[in-house]
């Protein structure tokens, strides 16, 4: 058993990794531990303390726009600062002064303010992911997402402590100290991986290219940039591929449970057991059947990947009444198909983007997936209010429309060859 587990391909893809990748992973419960105690019960707070339904919205709706901001300019501020130096200053600023300031806000004029800076972690999002990627072997990528993706499944098992706490004291007492903890705990996580951590190669290059470069001059490069992802079929896959499997993304994370205990008429209770659930079946997946899909070719593990997915939205969709057994079939076949899609989908990324453009070229991404959440947000909210059912059919033909691209795309076909 011992022996199984060192030859298991994520213990030696762990093993064999160095520098940032390494210590991106090493630290990275750091982050997610403490957000997901505080991020369930958040909206709660916010009420606690005062704040109306529009309130609450409008910090959102802040968030949201200057996030597009942010992470416009996050390409430039990544490659004219580097992506070590940017990953910890923007970090801090967007995670560690948030929580702070969450942890001691009184009204509405604190959360908006919260939100304001919180905006800022987009430019990480660029950052960070350059720092990941650029130093990590190419054959690693895909199991190295996977194992930040596990660090997010871990986190879960964490959750019901916060649940405990806030059913055992006041939730507005709970929150500030879980807020404090978590300014702590991400503030270690950024500067351990600073420490440890260094600059990329392509990093060093781009700021040396860009050291005579003014912000404004590297801004109207964008243009360009987004030309070259336009003309390169490469890059217009990954394009369709993170923008349709974010909109999936939308219903299957935020109307899952209004459908399960409106349209099924299971308990709310219950509806707190399936996140868990959720998160032992992809644990299961990844490691039980994560050395399986590593000998399979990139395509072949999209379809079949997308055909779970359209298994597990036929089936919630022909659940009777009360049926748990049935939606809890729904909850293994999804969590089976987001273990094996999530990670090969940010890996595609890693691999098709331009090394030079790679940080404009992600935060040109980051500006559209957070574009198209908000109107599609709307658009399948809408589609639920009609019919419960509309969400998951919309995502059936998505799933359709992924299975179409990966099937005609000769660059898909002949990725593995490029990675040896």
């Amino acid at each position: 058993m011992l022996q199984q587990l060192k030859n298991h391909v994520l213990v030696q893809t762990f093993r064999e990794l160095k520098g940032n990748p390494k210590w991106s992973i090493c630290t990275e419960p750091l982050w997610f531990i403490p957000y997901s105690l505080f991020i369930p019960f958040q909206t709660l707070y916010m009420r606690k303390l005062g704040l109306s339904s529009v309130e609450i919205g409008t910090t959102v709706t802040v968030g949201f726009i200057l996030q597009m901001f942010f992470a416009l300019i996050g390409g430039v501020i990544t490659d004219k600062m580097g992506r070590r130096k940017a990953t910890v200053i923007f970090d801090t600023l967007g995670w560690t002064v948030p929580c702070l300031i969450w942890a001691a806000s009184q009204n509405f004029w604190w959360f908006l303010a919260a939100a304001a800076v919180n905006a800022a972690f987009q430019i990480t999002n660029t950052s960070w992911n350059c720092l990941f990627i650029e130093d990590c072997p190419p054959k690693h990528i895909t199991n190295a997402f996977t194992l930040i993706q596990m660090c997010g499944m871990l986190s879960v098992f964490f959750s019901p402590l916060a649940v405990i706490l806030v059913g055992t004291y006041d939730v507005v007492s709970v929150m500030r100290w879980l807020y404090f903890i978590a300014a702590i705990s991400m503030l270690a996580k950024f500067l351990l991986l600073y420490y440890f951590g260094g600059e990329t190669q392509v990093g060093k290059k781009r700021m040396e290219e860009t050291k005579n470069l003014s912000y404004f001059s590297m801004m109207k490069g964008y243009g360009r940039v987004f030309l070259t992802m336009v003309k390169s079929g490469k890059m217009r896959l990954v394009v369709y591929f993170m923008a349709l499997t974010n909109i999936i993304q939308i219903a299957t994370t935020n109307f899952f449970s209004l459908y399960v205990t409106e349209k099924i008429h299971l308990s709310d209770e219950l509806v707190a057991v399936f996140p868990v659930i959720r998160t032992l079946v992809m644990l299961a997946f990844v490691i039980g059947l994560q050395n399986l899909f590593q000998k399979l070719r990139m395509k072949v593990s999209f379809l079949v990947g997308f055909l779970m997915y359209i298994a597990s939205h036929l089936l919630l969709l022909l659940t009777p009444e009360k049926n748990l057994l049935l939606v809890m079939g729904y909850t293994v076949l999804e969590a089976a198909a987001y273990a094996v899609i999530i990670p090969r989908k940010d890996a595609l990324m890693a691999h098709y983007v331009d090394q030079k453009e790679r940080s404009r070229i992600y935060a040109l991404y980051n500006v559209l997936m957070i574009g198209i959440s908000v109107p599609f947000g709307s658009l399948i909210g809408w589609m639920f209010e009609l019919n419960p059912g509309f969400p998951f059919l919309f995502n059936i033909a998505l799933f359709c429309l992924c299975i179409l691209l990966a099937m005609c795309s000769r660059d898909l076909s002949r990725l593995e060859e490029s990675i040896g």
